[in-house]
C-alpha cells in the first residue's frame, strides 16, 4: 500500500509555496486548500439546512440522487434537536411546579395517582435535560477525535461514555476529554432530578379550609315581633312560633275585633324567653340548639360565618375612676341624669367591691290598680293617656372597685395597712340602643364561640331621660316620669310598641343578673362574700380573683348582654325573632321536615374546616433541583453549540452509519483487527493511537473525512476570527490538541 505519509509529501499542493490553490472532485465532494466561509443563510436556514462544512464530513449527502430529507429529518439532524430537547426538559420542570402547586393544600385524595403524574413529568424533565447534553456530548467526543490522537481502546471508551459507565475507567479518556467526560457525568447522574423531586410533594396532617355554603345558619329579626298577633299566632310546620313578652289587653267581651277603642299592653318577658336566656347567662357564653355544630356545618367538619341583624346593646360610658373621684353626670340624646350613688359606696371607703342599680324608671307591669282577667282595667273607658306606655328604658349603673396588685395578699379588713391604696373603685352607666350587630360564629370541635365583631349604636330604644324624683299622677300605677313625654313609646303605635317591648324584654332580663351588691369583706360561712345579686353566678364576677370584678368590667357588662343574652335567642328558632341567615325575611321555625323541604336555598355563605390529610408542595426544594439542573444542561448545551462549531457546522452522531463512513480511510487496513472470535478488536490495535480528520479513502483517490492512524491523518484548522480562511496541516507524531 506504501507509505501514505509519504504520499501524501509527494502530492500535497501545499508544498509549492507558489501554488495556486486548486479543486479536487471526489465523488461529488469539493475539498479547498483555501476556502472562504459561505454565505450566512437565514436564522431558520442556518438551523435546518447543511452546511459546505456537513458536506465535507462524511456520511450520504442529503441531496445525493434527488433524494431529499424530510423537514422531521432535518431537524433531527440540525442543532434543533438539542434545542427542543432542552426546552422539552425545562418545559416539564416548569409543569411539574404548576402540577404541584395546583395541589398544594389541597385534600388528599388519589395520592397515588397524584404521585404518578409527578414522577411521569420529573421522568419527561430528566429525558429532555440528559437528551440535550447528551446530544451535546455526541458533538465533544468527534471534537476530542478530531484534535487529539487516542488509543483505539480509549476511543471505544469515548464514544460509548454517555452508553457505559465502564468507560470511566479509561484514564486516557479522562485526561484527553475532560468536557466530554463531564457531559457523560451529568447524563449518568441526571435520574437523581426523579428521585430528588418525588418527595417535594408531601402528605401532612393539616387544617383544610374551604369556602362552601352551611344549612341551618339563622340569623335575628325583630320586625316579625311588630306584626305578631299572639292570638293567632304563626305556625311553621306542627309548630307555632313563640313572641318574646306576654301581654295584657282592654279589649272586652263586647268590643269587636276592628274596633279602635281596646288595644294590647306589655306586661313581661315570655316565660320560654327567660328559660333560654337565663340559660346562656349562667353558662357565661352563648346559648346554642342540639346539634348545631352537625347541622350547620355538616359531619365531620368545623365552620365559622359572619352573621348581621338589629338588636339592643348596651352603649357604656365611665363616669368616675379612682378614691374620692366624683362622678359625673351621663349626658343622653334626651337630657342628663346624675348617678345615684357616687364612690364612697365602694371599697376602699365603703363595703362593696360591686353595686349595681338598674331598675329606676322600669315599667310597672301594673298599670292600673284594679284590673279584670287579662290585665283588663275595671274602671270605665277612656283610660289614662300613659296607660301601658313605655315611658323610659332604665340605665344600668354599676359601680365597682378593682385590685390595683391581684397577685398581693388582700388586706384583712378596713383597718388594715395598705387597705385604701389596694384598690380603685370605678363608676360607669349603660343605656340600651338599638343597634347594627356584625357577629363572626365559629363551630370547632364540638365548641362553639360567638364574637361581636362590630355594633353601632343607631338609636336609643326609648329616648327620654328619667326624673328619679318627680312623681307622676297620670291615673295608672306606674309612678315613672321621664321627658320629653312626646318620645313616649304608646300601645296604639303597634309596631314600634311591640319592637321596644322586645327590646326591654331583653334589657329586662339581663339587668335582672347584674343587679345588687357584693360585699367581698364580709362572709357567709362558706366563705363566700356577702352576695345579693344573681351576678355572683355569671361572668361578671370573677371567682378564681376572690369575686372581685375584672379590671375590664364594662367591656364584660357589654358582651354579657351582646353574647349571653341576646345571641342566646338563636338556640331556640322557635323565637318570632329568629330568621334565616340566607332569608331574613323568612322565619325558621324549629321544623325539620320544613327545612329539609328548602335546603338549598336557606344554604348561607360559611367557611369550612377540618383537619385531615393534605397535599404539601415543597417549592423550594423542588426548584433547587431543577434550577441546578437545568443550569448544568444549559452550559452542556452551550459546550455542544461550540463543538458544533469547531465541528464545521454540522451536527455529529454515534450511529452505525456514521462511524461505517468514518472508517473508510486506507490506513486503517494495514493491520488486523479482529481478536479471532468477532468480539472486537485485538489487544494490539487497542494499544495503537487514532484520530479523525481527512483521510485518504480506500475506494476512491483523494482525501476524505474518517479515522485514521497517527501519522495519517490531516485536519483542517480554523484561524483568526469566525470569517477566517481554513487550511489543510498535517498531523504529526506530537498530534495538536
Amino acid at each position: 500500500m506504501g507509505d501514505l505519509g509519504a504520499q501524501r509529501t509527494r502530492n500535497d499542493p501545499f508544498s509549492d509555496p507558489h501554488h495556486v490553490p486548486t479543486q479536487y472532485n471526489h465523488g461529488g465532494y469539493h475539498m479547498l486548500d483555501e476556502v472562504q466561509e459561505p454565505p450566512k443563510k437565514g436564522f431558520l436556514g442556518s438551523f435546518l439546512s447543511p452546511t459546505p462544512a456537513a458536506q465535507h464530513h462524511g456520511g450520504s449527502p442529503p441531496d445525493r440522487d434527488g433524494y431529499k430529507l424530510s423537514f422531521f429529518s432535518r431537524i433531527r439532524r440540525s442543532k434543533w434537536a438539542m434545542y427542543i430537547c432542552f426546552i422539552f426538559g425545562a418545559a416539564c420542570a416548569a409543569g411539574h411546579h404548576i402540577f404541584y402547586s395546583t395541589l398544594n393544600g389541597k385534600p388528599a385524595t388519589d395520592q397515588l395517582v397524584m404521585q404518578r403524574y409527578g414522577t411521569l413529568l420529573a421522568f419527561g424533565a430528566k429525558a429532555g435535560l440528559a437528551a440535550a447534553v447528551v446530544e451535546a456530548a455526541h458533538q465533544r467526543v468527534w471534537v476530542t477525535a478530531r484534535k487529539r490522537m487516542m488509543s483505539v481502546d480509549a476511543l471505544d471508551s469515548l464514544f460509548s461514555i454517555t452508553e457505559s459507565l465502564a468507560s470511566f475507567a479509561n484514564w486516557e479518556v479522562l485526561k484527553a476529554a475532560k468536557i466530554a467526560a463531564l457531559l457523560a457525568l451529568f447524563v449518568w447522574i441526571a435520574p437523581v432530578v426523579v428521585i430528588l423531586t418525588a418527595n417535594t410533594l408531601q402528605v401532612e396532617l393539616s387544617r383544610i379550609v374551604t369556602e362552601d355554603k352551611c344549612a341551618g345558619v339563622r340569623t335575628l329579626n325583630f320586625t316579625f315581633e311588630e306584626t305578631d298577633d299572639w292570638r293567632n299566632p304563626t305556625k311553621i310546620g306542627k309548630y307555632h312560633e313563640v313572641p318574646a313578652c306576654i301581654w295584657n289587653t282592654t279589649r272586652k267581651a263586647s268590643d269587636k275585633d276592628d274596633s279602635n277603642e281596646w288595644f294590647d299592653y306589655y306586661t313581661a318577658p315570655g316565660l320560654t324567653l327567660a328559660q333560654t336566656l337565663t340559660i346562656g347567662a349562667f353558662l357565661g357564653e352563648t346559648a346554642m340548639r342540639k346539634n348545631a355544630q352537625a347541622e350547620t356545618c355538616g359531619s365531620g367538619w368545623n365552620c365559622t360565618f359572619d352573621i348581621k341583624f338589629i338588636a339592643p346593646a348596651y352603649k357604656c360610658t365611665e363616669l368616675a375612676n379612682g378614691v374620692g373621684s366624683k362622678a359625673s353626670n351621663l349626658i343622653q340624646e334626651s337630657g342628663s341624669i346624675a348617678p345615684p350613688f357616687n364612690t364612697d359606696v365602694l371599697i376602699p371607703k365603703g363595703i362593696y367591691s360591686y353595686y349595681a342599680f338598674t331598675t329606676g324608671g322600669d315599667y310597672f307591669n301594673m298599670q292600673m290598680k284594679d284590673v279584670e282577667a287579662g290585665g283588663i282595667p275595671k274602671s270605665p273607658r277612656p283610660y289614662p293617656k300613659n296607660m301601658g306606655a313605655l315611658r323610659t328604658e332604665p340605665i344600668v349603673w354599676i359601680g365597682y372597685s378593682t385590685r390595683i396588685n391581684p397577685s398581693e395578699s388582700l388586706p384583712e379588713t378596713s383597718s388594715s395597712p395598705g387597705w385604701e391604696q389596694a384598690f380603685t373603685p370605678k363608676i360607669f352607666a349603660c343605656e340600651n340602643y338599638e343597634s347594627a350587630y356584625t357577629v363572626k360564629f365559629n363551630y370547632t370541635e364540638n365548641f362553639h364561640s360567638t364574637n361581636v365583631t362590630n355594633v353601632e349604636y343607631l338609636r336609643p330604644v326609648v329616648n327620654t331621660t328619667y326624673f328619679p324624683d318627680v312623681e307622676s299622677q297620670d291615673g295608672t300605677a306606674d309612678n315613672t316620669t321621664a321627658n320629653p313625654e312626646s318620645n313616649y313609646v304608646f300601645p296604639q303605635d303597634k309596631a314600634l310598641y311591640r319592637r321596644t317591648a322586645a327590646y326591654h324584654s331583653l334589657s329586662l332580663i339581663a339587668r335582672s343578673f347584674l343587679n345588687g351588691t357584693v360585699a367581698v369583706n364580709q362572709k357567709n360561712a362558706n366563705g363566700v362574700p356577702m352576695a345579693n345579686t344573681n351576678a355572683i353566678q355569671t361572668k361578671v364576677l370573677d371567682i378564681a380573683n376572690n369575686y372581685f370584678p375584672a379590671d375590664n368590667l364594662m367591656d364584660v357588662v357589654q358582651k354579657f348582654y351582646s353574647e349571653n343574652i341576646i345571641l342566646s335567642m338563636l338556640a331556640n328558632p322557635q323565637f318570632t325573632s329568629v330568621v334565616w341567615a340566607a332569608k331574613p325575611d323568612e322565619q325558621s321555625g324549629m321544623d325539620s321536615d320544613v327545612q329539609r323541604q328548602g335546603a338549598d336555598g336557606l344554604k348561607y355563605p360559611c367557611q369550612k374546616s377540618r383537619v385531615g390529610n393534605v397535599y404539601t408542595y415543597h417549592v423550594r426544594d423542588l426548584w433547587i433541583v431543577y434550577s441546578i439542573s437545568i443550569g448544568l444542561a444549559l452550559l452542556g448545551v452551550v459546550a455542544g453549540l461550540l463543538s458544533v462549531r469547531e465541528n464545521g457546522g454540522s451536527m455529529k452522531s454515534v450511529k452505525f452509519s456514521s462511524f461505517v463512513a468514518a472508517t473508510r480511510g486506507e490506513g486503517l487496513s494495514r493491520v488486523e483487527w479482529d481478536d479471532g472470535d468477532g468480539g472486537g478488536a485485538s489487544e494490539g490495535v487497542k494499544g495503537m493511537r487514532m484520530g479523525y480528520g481527512l483521510v485518504e479513502s480506500t475506494n476512491q483517490k483523494g482525501l476524505r473525512y474518517g479515522f485514521g492512524f497517527e501519522g495519517d491523518v490531516t485536519r483542517l484548522e480554523r484561524k483568526g476570527g469566525d470569517d477566517a480562511v481554513r487550511r489543510l496541516t498535517m498531523l504529526g507524531p506530537s498530534g495538536g490538541k
